[in-house]
């Protein structure tokens, strides 16, 4: 136990804070408030150095008012201290906060059972099994039940042994990837700005680095660091932590809020598993709104249940929870849910996905995602999260949801299209085979053409997001060409497969532009049924030039010969670097102004001439 933080929760005026204030020398009520009463309502925080390590302690308050306050406190924890009076024994706000620590995965370790010293000795024992048998029932098994008392000499020396050998063993909890700090509290300090506190989580923080506050996305500096009572150059996870931020205004942070170093987004809508309590006063219903607490903050959202209907008290589900403003959380990160009238607690959930995208209760392929993200099975998530995206999915989103670090392996059995796209090995493979055999039969179907147009690809498969990268592998393998907007396999040779009388055909077509020179005939004369293919296949080959004339919304043919013709006579008409107007090239070609534009166009686009305001010359060819 490097350090650890435990939260000490129980019912009111069992002693916690006192207990606290016994094992560290420290006082946590710090309010006005707080101490005229005796009462705690907010936060309070100490430390003490043990074998090990150094053990944070985060006293909650334990009214059932501040509920949300101790929600707060134990998000943050890594496990819990219960405290339990010896006199009174198990009440009220101590089964709900032993519930919600349930509910938030923060496992009871240790039971302290203070005031020991005020129960007769005899009667200690069996009020100590009394007390475990009703935690029992409660759910807390295993913890330590240590007797103990606050006001009296060596009175938490074994607690403090148990305490020790407890939280030097504490299971790690889910965490995000990079530094998050869910605020707690936020003030200013004269001289120093804006300072905001809370329970480091997932990483290192240091002095000099930027951090984005959210769900603002307000950019920050850490301008100095402060934990246990002392400045610190580096604060790790699992510390509680006072940060001094610079360039942020204390109205633009608050309790709820998350400073981190980059990673999280806010959303509107998370998926989560839920489990309802078996002590819930009734199902969780579609569509319900519920408060939602998690880590220091709580918002109201709307439930939706994926398949709708209800979960029962004792069951579990999953669903979507829909904010009406921007939040932020990690995944893997415990929440609680509570009902708005009469309070009362719900459920736990889980955050599966805290970037979701909404979809509907019946999303079949975003259920399938939900439930390989609950289990973790990152092969189960990767193929989930590509049948959603029809065949391709971001690896951005399998990294968020699996919890992993973006450089971490991939699954077995997943491939890389790209630095952000991932898809499996068997669909992409399954995809290019589709893709070749369609062009086959496309192909048998119509020789003489050229290619299909790629739209054709899109209906060969139902994993439609991976057939551009199925092309792209195929073109780059060789097996597919790509040419003039059309795809075909390297292997067609339409040219082959013409008949005799298509070849003639072809000839005759050709001889007829060839001869028309630089007045082309119109291409809608040449309407008989293979003419159009017989034209692209010339296309194709260079045999002939399509140019257009953008002013007159003309598109006009011309044969390479006489392209290349054209650029003579030019040429000896005007020897560089004599300029010509385009009046001056159209007597010199013969043609007419619906030809030579065009013509023109493309020898500038060829670089053969180059064109000045109104006039043009030639180019003088380099040697």
């Amino acid at each position: 136990m490097t350090s650890a933080c435990v939260i000490v929760i129980g019912h009111v005026d069992h002693g916690k804070t006192a207990l606290v204030r016994a094992l560290t020398g420290m006082e946590t009520d710090r309010l006005a408030e707080e101490k005229a009463r005796g009462l705690s309502i907010a936060l309070g925080f100490a430390h003490c150095e043990m074998a090990g390590g150094t053990l944070d302690l985060i006293d909650a308050p334990g009214h059932e008012d501040f509920m949300r306050t101790m929600v707060s406190g134990a998000s943050g924890a890594q496990g819990a201290l219960l405290v339990v009076s010896a006199v009174d024994g198990v009440a009220a706000q101590t089964r709900e906060h032993v519930q919600i620590a349930r509910l938030l995965q923060v496992p009871v370790a240790v039971v302290a059972v203070s005031k020991a010293d005020l129960l007769p000795e005899a009667a200690l024992p069996a009020r100590l099994a009394e007390i475990e048998d009703t935690l029992a029932a409660q759910g807390v098994t295993g913890a330590d039940v240590v007797p103990c008392s606050a006001t009296t000499a060596g009175g938490t020396d074994h607690l403090r042994q148990v305490l020790a050998r407890r939280f030097n063993a504490l299971p790690a909890r889910a965490a995000p990837m990079g530094a998050f700090l869910p605020v707690d509290r936020a003030f200013t300090l004269a001289g120093r700005g804006t300072v905001v506190t809370g329970t480091l989580l997932g990483g290192a923080l240091a002095v000099g680095e930027a951090l984005t506050v959210q769900p603002s996305g307000v950019v920050t500096v850490v301008r100095g660091l402060q934990s246990r009572g002392a400045a610190r150059a580096r604060v790790a996870a699992g510390e509680r932590v006072a940060v001094n931020l610079r360039g942020i205004a204390l109205e633009d942070i608050a309790r709820g809020d998350v400073i981190s170093a980059g990673g999280q987004a806010a959303t509107l809508c998370m998926d989560v598993s839920l489990t309802v309590s078996d002590t819930a006063p009734r199902p969780v219903k579609h569509m319900q709104e519920l408060r939602v607490l998690w880590g220091t903050a709580h918002e109201v959202a709307t439930l939706r249940l994926m398949g709708g209907g209800q979960v029962a008290p004792g069951c579990a589900g999953l669903g979507q929870v829909r904010f009406t403003r921007p939040v932020v959380g990690f995944a893997g990160q415990a929440a609680v849910l509570r009902q708005l009238s009469p309070a009362a607690t719900l459920a736990g959930a889980v955050i599966l996905d805290p970037q979701a995208t909404a979809v509907g209760a019946g999303d079949r392929r975003r259920l399938a995602v939900m439930q390989a993200a609950q289990q973790q099975d990152g092969t189960a998530l990767a193929a989930a999260l590509c049948a959603q995206g029809r065949g391709v999915a971001l690896w951005s989103d399998l990294v968020r949801l699996a919890r992993c670090d973006a450089t971490a392996a991939l699954p077995t059995g997943v491939m890389r299209l790209s630095p952000e796209h991932i898809a499996l090995a068997d669909d992409l493979n399954a995809v290019q085979a589709a893709v070749a055999e369609v062009l086959q039969r496309f192909h048998t179907d119509h020789p003489i053409k050229q290619g299909a147009a790629p739209a054709l690809l899109q209906q060969v498969t139902p994993l439609r997001g991976l057939v551009p990268f199925a092309q792209a592998a195929l073109v780059k393998a060789g097996e597919v060409v790509l040419c003039d907007g059309l795809v075909s396999l390297a292997r067609h040779d339409p040219f082959a497969a013409l008949a005799p009388h298509q070849v003639a055909r072809l000839t005759e077509i050709e001889e007829s532009i060839r001869a028309g020179c630089n007045t082309p005939p119109d291409l809608r004369q040449f309407d008989a049924p293979d003419d159009a293919d017989l034209i692209a296949l010339m296309v194709a080959q260079g045999r002939l030039v399509p140019l257009s004339n953008i002013a007159l919304k003309q598109q006009v043919v011309f044969h390479e010969m006489t392209i290349g013709q054209a650029q003579r006579t030019l040429a000896a008409a005007f020897p560089p670097p004599t300029a010509f107007t385009t009046s001056e090239a159209r007597t010199a070609l013969g043609t007419s102004r619906k030809f030579i534009v065009p013509l023109l166009e493309h020898l500038d686009a060829q670089g053969i001439t180059l064109r000045d305001n109104d006039t043009r010359h030639m180019v003088k060819p380099a040697h």
